[in-house]
């Protein structure tokens, strides 16, 4: 099977990519960005050229790119599971603490609030956390079995 080429969706918010897919081809990108405004944006829209004079008329700060990228421009790219957490900067002495937790909630605040609320309850059980040390060192803390 040949490999091919990936066309690239992507969503700029003034300096920031709020939106990026790969795509097998030129069509699906630019459909994968028309569903993202139609999510995301309040976009009634059917098609990318739509969106393009849509963004320009309401005068929104979002850029909007379709390109193609060489199988070459991955080679140095390295794929793993789970979240990309940095070790934190390369100062003596210091930790990134990964509290990892799965909430029901209706909206972000929502699950951030539900989270703040478990986790300074009294009552909640501890809990299992991740320590980065500043080298990427994992050491890894189940706190209900610690005396």
């Amino acid at each position: 099977m040949k490999k091919k080429n990936i066309w690239m969706a992507v969503v700029n918010h003034t300096d920031s990519v709020v939106f990026a897919k790969g795509c097998s081809t030129k069509q699906q990108a630019e459909t994968a960005i028309v569903k993202y405004l139609q999510k995301n944006e309040e976009f009634d829209g059917k098609d990318f050229g739509e969106a393009c004079f849509w963004i320009g008329e309401k005068d929104l700060r979002l850029d909007l790119q379709v390109f193609q990228m060489k199988l070459k421009d991955f080679e140095d790219v390295k794929l793993s599971a789970g979240l990309p957490i940095e070790p934190p900067p390369k100062e003596k002495d210091l930790y990134r603490v990964v509290y990892v937790i799965d909430i029901t909630a209706c909206s972000p605040l929502d699950a951030a609030q539900k989270t703040e609320r478990i986790m300074t309850a009294p009552d909640s059980l501890a809990p299992f956390l991740e320590i980065i040390n500043q080298r990427g060192k994992v050491t890894k803390f189940d706190l209900s079995k610690i005396d």
